[in-house]
């Protein structure tokens, strides 16, 4: 596994950084700290970006803009599990093998003065999105436990209709999805139950195309349509 150039590989942000036109294939990325800024409009941005098969290790992505960025699987170890909090996105591509990453939707709760700046932001992009006909994250050939988390509106997702599926908040405080067998303890189950604990309006269901029990996931999600706890494809 290659490091990034440097003596430590680390990448260190501030207002009004961008970074584009970069491929990294194999590298491991550790020690990085892209961190919101106070001024939304000065986020850093990383544009054209491509990653193949990189792992990452002690690494924080916090508040930026990313703007046409294919990462081809991304993986952390167990003990360093990896959070993508209140970045903005605009056709990214995440595919092939996942793990031990979770995409947030707000910034760090410690940075509580910035929450909702960020959150206003993030929501002028999404509409903007929406009005171009455009989209924000692609999914769709992805494999792994991405833990999805609200992170984009769902809407604004390309995604496997028959491995991941959309549950409404309304769904997730009012259906009967507990009774479908095993979902409860299950990590959809998990999910459901972070999304009603949110103040997101849907969320993305995502079942793992990796594991041994697939055909079980997706049993799940049939039957969570089914029942009308999940929208239809």
């Amino acid at each position: 596994m290659k490091q990034l150039p440097g003596s430590t590989g680390a990448l260190r942000s501030g207002p009004g950084t961008r970074i584009e036109g970069r491929e990294l294939d194999g590298y491991e990325l550790f020690g990085s700290r892209v961190e919101a800024v106070e001024d939304p409009a000065r986020r850093p941005v990383f544009r054209d970006i491509t990653l193949r098969g990189c792992t990452v290790r002690d690494c924080v992505l916090e508040g930026a803009l990313l703007d046409n960025v294919l990462v081809d699987g991304l993986t952390a170890p167990d003990t360093a599990h990896i959070r993508v909090l209140g970045c903005a996105y605009r056709r990214v591509v995440l595919r092939g093998h996942f793990a031990n990453i979770t995409l947030l939707p707000h910034v760090d709760p410690f940075s509580s003065h910035l929450g909702p700046l960020y959150q206003r932001a993030n929501g002028e992009h999404w509409v903007d999105l929406m009005c171009d006909g455009d989209w924000a994250l692609d999914i769709s050939d992805l494999t792994g436990p991405l833990d999805f988390r609200s992170a984009v509106p769902a809407h604004l997702v390309r995604r496997d209709p028959e491995t991941q599926i959309v549950m409404t908040a309304d769904q997730a405080a009012h259906a009967d999805w507990r009774s479908v067998p095993g979902l409860e303890r299950s990590h959809l189950g998990i999910h459901i139950k972070l999304l009603q604990a949110s103040t997101s309006r849907d969320t993305i269901l995502i079942a793992d195309k990796s594991a041994p029990d697939l055909a079980h996931q997706v049993t799940m999600l049939r039957q969570l349509q089914g029942m009308g706890a999940a929208e239809p494809d």
